[in-house]
């Protein structure tokens, strides 16, 4: 797989309608990517950009926080998983985690679970993937991290403007505090101080009189350069003629006057002003100046906008949001809910402010909460979160995952709770699913562990009562197996609901007939129920039956390949309060007991065959130690008794030859040549049979041989053959060595070695070839030669005993050679074999393990 990460290129309309986003695809898998692509495309309301990454590491060099507004991350990637990404990409970035959608083949809740928890916005089956969902995932994921960083963006202005609110307030209160003279209060207070003159004749105002060190700042200016100075000498005309109204309605109406101004700074930034004029009077009551004091309210009033602006984001927010939030008092009573608050609850606003928590919580979850709210109220924790269940309007019980954290005010009172509630019925009513599915897993596991440990069906019906019992509240649990060939049924348990037992006991088939029959007829289905009054057999025991609470009897045929072997019989008082889950377990359970039975009844075959192949073997046993007893006698008859005769019939036939073979004629020469090569021939037979006889015998020692050796050793020995035959034998040395016994080699490649020699044509030269070849864990030693070689159909014939292609006229021999050698291998543990074609020679060949 090619290492890439390349920007898919979309023509990104240029409609203010569309907005572009821009998609991370972390997928290994083309045709997945292209899907997502194609699914997104779809979308009316956005744009799409996609950075498509194969492997992790390109994954995280692509990265780019001001090009990603979404990363899609498939679970499964060829060199990690995506928890190891997510977990490596945080080791390596400081910034916050974009939105991620993790995508997987196949569903798990503790990994959706551990990639929440790690910051993934959604976990989604690939198979469950459809546009819409896809498309709304999307949504969903960037509208949440936009929320969050709206919502961190709002509570840093809060707590920034408030901070610096504080501030001002305290520097003034100081300024205020430490006034000593009028001097003092000018240079040193954080308004703008001046004070002009009024023209007598105009009764407009005039020059500048006053200006602390504020009015100088932000002007730019030193006292020299404003002093003396009117308005127009300092501002434009449009700031000049504003100023004027202003100054002229305080003379006019002689009184105060607070208004707003704008005005350049020395920077030529714009301000904003809270200024108050008031006039000074002279002895006369006339207005001779006007002093003003200006505030800048230009980050104020930015503040003020902002802080408007946060709050509706903040009530957006709020009522908007995919959890239930609220606000709760310390005593409980609700304070502030969202409409999603509502709708999980039952109730609306109105309903919900008039009522308290405790009220709707579940009187089995109230302990704790209350518990949980003692130690916040306390300071022993900072927030808790649990799962607990509310009472709705109309009486139904919603599960709910609620997360709490307490708010303080300036004292470090209790102020209020936020409550953020999640509806987790679903996952909730799952969760209980999976226990019960666990525990009936954990229920057949122990029957199969029973089964594998091949306990007696005595102890696996036990261990299958008690599972029951655990989920299945009856009066009483029974389990019967039944033995045709016997027409016996043995209880292997029973259990009341008083805790007595019976175990073993055995009676008649026929007094299960009944019931037998009416399950044979319901065979096809998983239980069979009957009520006391549908079992006659039991009719005079109604009462009694009836005191116990035997009500209802629920049998669960115990069957395997259509054959009954068995009854597992349940007796309720109550059918009724019987779940299907609960029978469908007990049917899972019966299944498994018919298995155990049909295992103890075929261990118990197993054990009877096992114990008539044993004696089958003791006794063929004793037949081949008594016929390897006998052939040890043939092998010392012959060793002995034949050879001592064959020796005297040799000698007197050589001793003829030598001593009378000049009175002999032609005819009688020739017997007693005939006469002295057939005993030769008859020898060599008999040491070839003994040397077979001793290789199907003996213990053999394996060891580390050199081949190399015993060639040059056996090629030293046949030099009068090969003179012979003008034989040419040509070794690839080395001959790679192998684990065998010398002894046994030298006879199997002697016969090789010399048959290659022999077997030719007439007028040929023997030409013969011998090298090695190492495969895995052996070794293959060739020989080759040029000879009349051997036609398919007599490959496999050579190798028996006394199996001659030739006879004695053509080429001399005792059909043994290759028997011996295919022995001798086979006692090595190696193989022996032959290529060859009639005319074109052959390549016989022996393999050995590698020492």
């Amino acid at each position: 797989m090619n290492e890439r990460a390349e920007i898919s290129e979309q023509t990104i309309d240029t409609s203010p309608i569309k907005k572009t986003r821009t998609v991370m695809l972390l997928e290994d898998n083309e045709i997945d990517r292209q899907v997502y692509q194609r699914y997104l495309r779809s979308d009316l309301e956005h744009e799409y950009a996609f950075i498509e990454a194969e492997l992790r590491e390109v994954g995280l060099a692509t990265y780019a926080p001001e090009l990603v507004d979404v990363i899609v991350l498939d679970f499964m990637l060829p060199d990690m998983n995506g928890l190891e990404w997510l977990a490596l990409w945080q080791q390596q970035n400081s910034e916050p985690l974009p939105p991620v959608i993790v995508l997987t083949g196949q569903g798990d809740e503790n990994t959706a679970v551990q990639f929440i928890k790690m910051g993934a916005a959604d976990y989604i089956v690939k198979n469950q993937l459809t546009p819409e969902k896809f498309k709304l995932a999307i949504d969903r994921a960037i509208a949440l991290k936009q929320l969050e960083r709206e919502k961190a963006d709002l509570v840093s202005q809060l707590i920034a403007g408030n901070e610096e609110l504080q501030r001002r307030n305290q520097l003034w209160q100081m300024e205020v505090a430490k006034k000593e003279s009028l001097q003092q209060i000018l240079n040193n207070v954080p308004l703008v101080v001046y004070a002009k003159d009024i023209d007598p004749q105009t009764k407009r105002s005039g020059k500048f009189w006053l200006v602390n060190r504020e009015y100088q700042r932000i002007f730019d200016l030193s006292e020299a350069e404003i002093i003396g100075k009117s308005d127009r000498d300092l501002f434009s005309p449009e700031i000049v003629e504003a100023f004027a109204v202003n100054d002229q309605t305080v003379v006019e109406t002689r009184m105060p006057l607070t208004t707003e101004e704008e005005v350049y700074h020395g920077d030529g930034q714009l301000h904003e002003y809270l200024s108050f004029k008031f006039p000074l009077f002279d002895e006369k009551q006339q207005v001779v100046s006007i002093v003003g004091i200006a505030k800048d309210i230009t980050e104020d009033k930015q503040f003020k906008a902002q802080l408007e602006m946060s709050e509706v984001r903040f009530r957006s927010t709020f009522e908007q949001a995919a959890v239930g939030i609220a606000h709760v008092a310390p005593d409980g009573r609700w304070l502030r809910v969202n409409q999603k608050f509502c709708q999980i609850v039952g109730y609306t606003k109105p309903e919900l402010l008039q009522k308290t928590f405790q009220e709707i919580t579940h009187p089995e979850d109230l302990q704790l909460d209350l518990e949980y709210i003692r130690q916040m109220l306390s300071g022993e924790i900072e927030s808790f979160s649990i799962e607990k269940r509310y009472l709705r309007q109309n009486n139904t019980v919603v599960w709910i995952n609620l997360t709490v954290s307490l708010v303080r005010n300036s004292a470090g009172e209790p102020d209020y709770f936020i409550s953020v509630v999640e509806d987790i019925s679903d996952r909730h009513e799952l969760k209980v699913s999976l226990q019960k599915s666990l525990r009936r897993l954990s229920n057949l596991h122990l029957i199969d562990r029973a089964i594998l440990e091949v306990q007696e069906p005595q102890e696996i019906s036990q261990i299958a009562i008690a599972n029951i019992r655990k989920f299945l509240a009856c009066q009483r649990v029974t389990i019967v197996a039944f033995e045709p060939e016997q027409e016996t049924a043995t209880i292997l348990a029973t259990r009341s609901i008083a805790g007595q037992t019976t175990n073993g006991l055995q009676m008649s088939l026929k007094v299960w007939q009944n019931l037998i029959a009416q399950i044979e007829q319901n065979l096809d289905h998983n239980y069979f129920v009957a009520y006391l009054s549908q079992l006659p057999e039991l009719s005079t025991a109604v009462p009694q039956l009836q005191i116990a609470g035997l009500n209802c009897l629920i049998a669960f045929p115990l069957k395997v390949g259509g054959t009954l072997l068995g009854i597992l019989k349940i007796w309720v008082e109550n059918l009724g309060m019987v779940t299907t889950e609960e029978l469908n377990i007990v049917s899972e359970v019966s299944n498994q007991l018919a298995i155990a039975l049909q295992q103890a009844r075929l261990y118990k075959q197993n054990q009877i065959y096992t114990q008539e192949l044993e004696t089958k073997v003791a006794q063929r046993t004793a037949q081949l130690e008594e016929i390897n007893q006998e052939l040890k006698a043939f092998t010392y008859s012959i060793s002995h008794d034949l050879k001592a005769p064959l020796r005297a019939i040799q000698g007197f036939a050589t001793a003829l030859q030598e001593d009378y073979g000049e009175n002999l004629d032609n005819l009688g020469n020739e017997y007693t040549w005939r006469l002295i090569n057939s005993a030769q021939q008859m020898e060599k037979l008999i040491q070839d049979l003994l040397t077979y006889s001793r290789l199907t015998r003996s213990q053999i020692q394996l060891h580390s041989v050199n081949l190399s050796a015993i060639v040059a050793k056996l090629i030293e020995q046949l030099e009068f053959d090969q003179e012979q035959k003008q034989a040419q034998i040509t070794v690839d040395e080395p001959l790679s060595p192998v684990m065998g016994s010398k002894t046994i080699l030298l006879q199997i490649i002697d016969n090789l070695l010399s048959n290659a020699i022999k077997f030719v044509a007439p007028g040929t030269t023997s030409q013969v070839h011998i090298w090695t070849e190492e495969t895995g864990q052996t070794v293959r030693l060739w020989i080759e030669d040029n000879g009349i070689g051997i036609k398919p159909e007599h490959q496999e014939r050579i190798f028996q005993v006394f199996e001659r292609l030739h006879g004695n006229e053509s080429y001399f021999g005792t059909g043994i050679g290759l028997a011996i050698a295919k022995k001798g291998i086979e006692r090595l543990g190696g193989k022996i074999g032959v290529d060859s074609q009639p005319d074109r020679g052959s390549r016989f060949w022996i393999e050995c393990p590698k020492s």
